[in-house]
């Protein structure tokens, strides 16, 4: 399944870019999508694209203590955890290079007027170096909000070549009034800046409309251009060429 939403969303993007045209783009989609709708027990479409965002959860189970061996964590039957005395909990966040990290979302729960929940994302640099505090959220000291998801903004592009990232998560209380579920980020996928100079200088310069999403084609592997330096921007393209894209766009290969 996930392979067929895999070939949906990227035949018609690839397609697209290789100047096939959008009712061509279109009629592939929707060749697919038939294919698609087909299938038994769909569950909801993968995210891909630039507009869409999608939700990474790190689920309370995720989170390990910063130190020690976490004696003073317990659980309830909803999934949730809290602390008997106050604690710091981390969960590493694994997301995709280039990716925007847009939000984040606290689901937690919060009765207690002397405690609070607070969750930040980090930024933290190769070697040890300090690290970056991104966003932070929390239910508040004094007050007492209950059950709910607490949300904080961002705009936060993922470098995982630098720099890892981690949520640290702190429970400030003694009892189950202060507990957490869940942890989401917010993402969505971005198509990489225009380079500097261009790959196929003959017809697609610096100035060319398509320059930035046919840079980032070449720049993936996924088109080496028609010729030295030449990307032939308005010619067609043969079924066999578009398999050259799409297979290795997706990185089809056969299982052992």
């Amino acid at each position: 399944m996930k392979r067929c939403q895999a070939a949906l969303r990227a035949a018609a993007m690839i397609v697209a870019c290789a100047v096939l045209g959008a009712r061509l783009a279109r009629a592939q989609e929707e060749v697919v999508e038939r294919q698609c709708a087909r299938e038994p027990g769909a569950p909801r479409l993968d995210t891909y694209g630039t507009g869409a965002t999608t939700n990474y959860v790190l689920q309370a189970f995720a989170f390990d203590p910063d130190a020690g061996g976490g004696s003073n964590v317990g659980a309830n039957n909803f999934g949730s955890r809290y602390c008997s005395s106050s604690c710091a909990l981390r969960a590493p966040v694994m997301l995709p290079a280039g990716a925007v990290l847009v939000g984040m979302e606290l689901e937690a729960c919060d009765t207690d007027a002397a405690g609070q929940v607070t969750a930040q994302i980090a930024r933290q640099p190769r070697l040890e170096g300090p690290f970056v505090n991104v966003a932070s959220v929390g239910t508040g000291v004094s007050t007492t909000p209950g059950c709910g998801f607490f949300n904080s903004v961002m705009l936060e592009t993922i470098d995982n070549e630098t720099s890892t990232y981690y949520v640290r998560l702190n429970v400030f209380g003694t009892t189950a009034a202060t507990r957490f579920q869940a942890v989401r980020l917010v993402y969505r996928l971005q198509v990489s800046p225009a380079p500097a100079t261009a790959t196929f200088p003959n017809d697609v310069p610096t100035s060319h409309p398509f320059f930035r999403f046919v840079e980032a084609l070449a720049a993936a592997g996924i088109t080496g251009g028609c010729s030295a330096g030449s990307f032939c921007p308005n010619e067609p393209v043969t079924r066999g060429q578009m398999a050259v894209f799409l297979a290795t766009a997706l990185g089809l290969h056969f299982p052992n």
